[in-house]
């Protein structure tokens, strides 16, 4: 179960140099096709945290398109994770932990991007170690280690420090100024907090997908990904949840089929059904994408702003992205390629 504390640095063995703590969040202005998103990676016990600010408007399929980018290794560490600034202007405020969190940036270097976001949490954060909102855990599959999903994120904890993660949907609202243009924002998307003694191996395969429609519907699901004769297939459900009217229904099982340009999904059919029995289906279409690599060095995001929609006509825009390690797609492509025989 989370709790408030959560949303601080977790107490963790001091010589535990690998431990990390982050917190991410999309958001985005679909009637200008923008995607935006804040990364924040920090190591306490090694004094350094990552800051990565990125923001995409339409298609961009190569990452020196993306339309703004600031992305910095190495700054001082915050003493808190609630309240404080990095030195790359970005700013996080949990003002009430863990539903309200104000976010505010601005380049220093010019005047290219700045922004101000008030994130509003819909619903109890669901924790995937909870087997009260995860019923997969009752399942051997559901509890069983998988290098795809990375240390950080919905594997058993390996390590005498316990790791954790959240995901919580969101009201996000403020405004975005990108090379002058002021956008105002009024979307819904997903926060996330993880803290894991965190490798950084770089052989993840898993998509990380938020269908939300407003205040009281959305659907989140983080699902076993791979590459099989150049198409990407969804293999299996890992954890996921919906939310309704407040209420968070743990996911039972979930079926994805996409198709892709350049590894970004660019349309998407998801059918789930919740653990008390209803089914959700969606369909979604891309309305921006572009490969985030800058948010970690050993791994690629491609990532896509889909434009979600229910069989009664209902309309959403949220985040979609499949997250692979580097070395996993290089082993991919020598796999295919014969390389090494």
């Amino acid at each position: 179960m989370i709790t408030a504390k959560d949303s601080e640095f977790h107490p963790v063995a001091r010589d535990n140099w690998r431990w990390a703590e982050t917190t991410p969040l999309s958001f985005s202005v679909p009637e200008a096709g923008i995607l935006g998103n804040l990364y924040i990676a920090a190591r306490p016990n090694l004094g350094v945290a990552l800051s990565s600010v990125g923001i995409v408007q339409g298609f961009r399929f190569q990452p020196y398109e993306v339309d703004f980018s600031d992305a910095q290794m190495h700054l001082p560490c915050p003493e808190n994770f609630t309240d404080y600034e990095l030195a790359s202007g970005l700013s996080v405020k949990v003002v009430q932990a863990p539903h309200r969190v104000h976010f505010r940036y601005s380049y220093k270097l010019s005047d290219a991007c700045s922004l101000d976001l008030q994130f509003r949490g819909l619903q109890e954060p669901f924790d995937a170690a909870d087997p009260a909102q995860n019923p997969l855990l009752a399942s051997a599959a559901g509890r069983r280690y998988d290098e795809r999903l990375g240390t950080q994120w919905g594997n058993p904890s390996s390590s005498a420090d316990p790791s954790g993660h959240f995901e919580l949907f969101g009201h996000i609202t403020g405004h975005l100024v990108l090379r002058g243009k002021r956008y105002e924002v009024d979307c819904f998307d997903c926060v996330d907090h993880s803290w894991s003694t965190r490798t950084e191996t770089s052989k993840r395969a898993v998509s990380w997908i938020s269908a939300v429609f407003g205040e009281d519907y959305g659907v989140h699901m983080a699902m076993l990904i791979d590459q099989r004769g150049g198409r990407t297939l969804y293999e299996s459900l890992r954890n996921g949840y919906v939310m309704r009217d407040g209420r968070v229904l743990g996911l039972v099982a979930a079926t994805v089929d996409a198709r892709h340009a350049h590894h970004c999904p660019m349309t998407c059919r998801i059918v789930a059904t919740d653990v008390e029995g209803g089914r959700h289906e969606l369909l979604g279409t891309a309305v921006a994408v572009h490969p985030w690599y800058n948010y970690n060095p050993s791994h690629c995001a491609f990532q896509s702003l889909m434009r979600w929609q229910t069989p009664d006509g209902r309309l959403g825009h949220s985040e979609m992205a499949d997250i692979y390690g580097l070395e996993y797609l290089a082993e991919v492509r020598a796999n295919a390629s014969g390389a090494g025989r």
